[in-house]
């Protein structure tokens, strides 16, 4: 969407399932999204962002617009209370894979994130 790099990052958040297996931490949509900005706003950037203090500016602001606006529509960021699921119960595990249950969370939740992140770049572009 940003024309981020393929080649290599898209490892960055490979072994994080329902809140690293335990549903018991920040949804993982928001994880991820707040490294996709982070990647964009230090894009063609040397050092560290501590070094850049405009562009880290911008990438503080749309986490954080991203995170209270996630915050306002389901009143959670936490996994375990957004998916009623307890990735790290098999039971509950199962019974979340069987009924399909990612269709009415986190299904929902990945379309608000992808909708709220378009909405900012084209903030962004204005």
């Amino acid at each position: 969407m940003w024309d981020l790099p393929l080649k290599g990052y898209s490892w960055a958040s490979g072994g994080y399932m329902g809140a690293i297996s335990s549903g018991q931490t920040t949804c993982g949509l928001l994880i991820g999204s707040s490294i996709a900005i982070g990647l964009l706003c230090g894009q063609g950037k040397e050092g560290i962002p501590e070094e850049h203090e405009s562009e880290r500016n911008k990438a503080i602001h749309a986490v954080g617009e991203l995170y209270k606006g996630f915050l306002k529509e389901f009143g959670s960021t936490d996994c375990k209370t957004l998916s009623h699921c307890d990735f790290s119960n098999p039971e509950d595990l199962n019974r979340y894979t069987q009924n399909k249950g990612w269709k009415n969370t986190c299904d929902v939740f990945l379309k608000f994130v992808m909708n709220k992140c378009i909405e900012m770049a084209e903030k962004v572009k204005e």
